[in-house]
């Protein structure tokens, strides 16, 4: 959750779109945002036609360029309103965000794979019953925050959390592929730390 927040484009490609959020220290901007995440494994871009070590990377590239031809083929992102997303309808337009390039209306819910459109229409609604004023009319869905985790996994072994074929290196975090947001690499880097001391340590006999 950025309180004061922006939404920024950080694509690193022609033909794509992708966003991110941050906010200013003086957390005085007039909008608010948060990045909504869904879990998405080889189960789920396997049957898209992704296959191999690099599917995962495929999968996010066709998400990112669809993002894009929908919104024009500019850095302008795809949107919908929030209540709009989950009861799967058009937006026929679109409050002010702070995404600079700027927004346009789209079926943000049939540009996303089914998979992800479900999983953050379903995560929506748990939000909605447990946050009063969740689904705000104002609410906006702007896509695609495709790369809050690597979608490339560094192997490491389930106990001591080392790369299984060279030692001492401990796949972490957001770019190892093992977490997705700030909260979650900073509990993976803490177990990981963990489990580097007690290899150093020496062992008991």
């Amino acid at each position: 959750m950025c309180p004061g927040g922006i939404v920024a484009p950080c694509a690193t490609s022609p033909g794509e779109v992708v966003t991110n959020g941050w906010s200013p220290s003086k957390r005085n901007n007039p909008y608010a945002n948060s990045g909504m995440v869904v879990q998405v494994g080889p189960e789920d871009w396997g049957p898209l036609g992704f296959e191999g070590p690099l599917g995962g990377l495929q999968f996010q590239q066709a998400v990112e360029q669809a993002c894009w031809r929908e919104a024009g083929q500019t850095q302008a992102a795809p949107a919908q309103r929030l209540k709009d997303f989950v009861h799967g309808r058009p937006s026929q337009d679109l409050p002010k965000t702070s995404y600079l390039p700027g927004v346009v209306p789209a079926r943000l819910d049939q540009v996303l794979p089914d998979v992800v459109s479900h999983s953050l229409r379903e995560g929506f609604k748990t939000f909605g019953r447990k946050m009063k004023g969740f689904l705000h009319p104002e609410a906006v869905v702007i896509g695609p925050e495709s790369r809050t985790s690597s979608p490339v996994r560094i192997p490491r072994t389930p106990d001591a959390l080392v790369h299984p074929g060279l030692d001492g290196l401990y796949p972490t975090g957001e770019g190892g592929g093992y977490a997705g947001g700030i909260l979650s690499a900073a509990m993976d880097g803490r177990r990981v730390a963990r489990a580097a001391v007690e290899a150093m340590l020496p062992r008991r006999s």
